[in-house]
């Protein structure tokens, strides 16, 4: 019975994909011909952030500043999106590295993005680890098929971005002593893949996973790998972004599909790797009581950590708790912040692209150019910020909402996540 049901739907959303299916792409869902780079085994970190930066930066110029000089805004020069978009490289001079911290663990930090997302989502936090831990190697990657323009979304897979977290975990040997990798929605799910297949890695010392992503919010996500082939986007937009792409193709859900199915079964067998997981009740893009379900069964009871952001207007709490699992009230009146979304985590308030002063706010669902889309984007008098789940047609007590893009708990964030990296908690 159940298998009919499923052919049935997934007829339906092949009909409905057929009849709006438009043909006419613009350049910028087309694919560019120089995607991201996947390097080969042992190549030198610096080469592959230089060729990716190349990459990037041709793509930039021939589709967005070819015709216009500030494509994203004014303050957005091309090699500063070029600069956010790439992957990345920090490290200390051995002077800024106290004596007494070099001759003890050296720490590496791999630090993977999210879908349709950049490096540039976790700059930040990998900013904040290098000074809580000055000694640290801290490397960003470049997902395959990100960080140039949205039709580069359309042929990628996810066996490319599981080999290229392979490539960054093999850079750190020989380099550090303990290594973690640092996700942030689909890139907690490539740590969690990682985990899984190399569970005698001793080089691997623990997952920080930010928005956890083990499964799509959208109990339909199953259809996306039948419906690629009917129909190329979920979303197109105009690309107003400099740090993401804002359209989203249906092979990104089907590959997103592919690399997170099986992490919720309940014969995955639990991890043995510390687990620290932060995330927001009210995300809507991914499905958050699946990552409370892995948390509360497949990460060490005596080395997991979990904050879970609740809002009082939206009653967002977890339907359970277990040990580890630490309930954080979500709202900061003083900075607007009504919710937390599933795009604010990871990001620092004084962030100057999506911070609370930043140059870039998230008004989309709106509709580009739309008056409540221009008030949103220019009138913060006007907003709160908050999930897209938030009040109802589109605003919360009048004012509209824009969606999260930083966290105002930020600080106590990297705090907890200090303490379980250093165990001292």
């Amino acid at each position: 019975m159940r298998g009919t049901v499923r052919r049935g739907a997934l007829l339906a959303l092949m009909g409905a994909l057929l009849a709006c299916t438009s043909p006419g792409d613009s350049p910028l869902h087309q694919a560019s011909g120089r995607e991201a780079w996947i390097p080969a085994p042992q190549t030198p970190f610096s080469d592959y952030v230089l060729e990716n930066e190349s990459r990037i930066r041709e793509v930039l110029s021939t589709y967005h500043y070819a015709d216009q000089e500030n494509p994203f805004g004014s303050g957005y020069p091309l090699e500063r999106v070029v600069a956010m978009r790439a992957p990345y490289e920090m490290r200390n001079p051995a002077s800024a590295c106290p004596e007494s911290v070099a001759v003890s663990k050296r720490q590496g930090f791999l630090l993977i993005h999210g879908l349709t997302d950049s490096p540039y989502l976790l700059r930040g936090v990998a900013a904040s680890l290098l000074e809580e831990f000055p000694c640290a190697l801290i490397r960003g990657l470049l997902l395959p098929g990100h960080g140039t323009l949205p039709g580069d979304t359309l042929a990628m897979r996810h066996a490319d971005w599981l080999s290229v977290t392979q490539y960054g975990v093999d850079s750190f040997r020989g380099e550090v002593d303990a290594l973690y990798l640092v996700g942030f929605s689909t890139g907690t799910s490539l740590s969690i893949r990682y985990a899984d297949a190399h569970r005698d890695d001793e080089l691997l010392q623990g997952l920080i996973m930010l928005s956890p992503a083990l499964a799509a919010r959208s109990d339909a996500a199953w259809l996306s790998p039948y419906a690629r082939w009917f129909s190329a986007w979920l979303g197109r937009e105009s690309e107003h972004d400099a740090a993401r792409y804002e359209s989203f193709s249906m092979n990104a859900g089907a590959e997103f599909y592919l690399l997170t199915r099986g992490l919720t079964d309940p014969d995955f067998e639990p991890l043995q790797v510390p687990v620290f997981m932060a995330g927001s009740g009210d995300d809507t893009t991914v499905n958050m009581e699946a990552a409370l379900e892995f948390f509360c069964t497949k990460a060490p009871v005596d080395s997991r950590q979990m904050l879970w952001y609740r809002a009082e207007a939206t009653d967002s709490g977890p339907s359970s708790m277990c040990t580890g699992l630490q309930v954080v009230a979500a709202e900061a009146p003083e900075q607007r912040v009504v919710s937390l979304s599933h795009t604010s985590i990871s990001m620092p308030p004084e962030d100057l692209h999506y911070g609370l002063d930043g140059a870039y706010a998230i008004c989309l669902q709106y509709g580009d150019g739309s008056p409540d889309f221009q008030t949103c984007r220019n009138d913060p008098t006007q907003t709160v910020y908050g999930e897209r789940n938030l009040g109802s047609e589109g605003r919360h007590e009048g004012k509209l909402v824009r969606r999260g893009s930083f966290n105002p708990h930020y600080d106590a964030m990297l705090e907890a996540v200090g303490c379980f990296i250093r165990d001292d908690c």
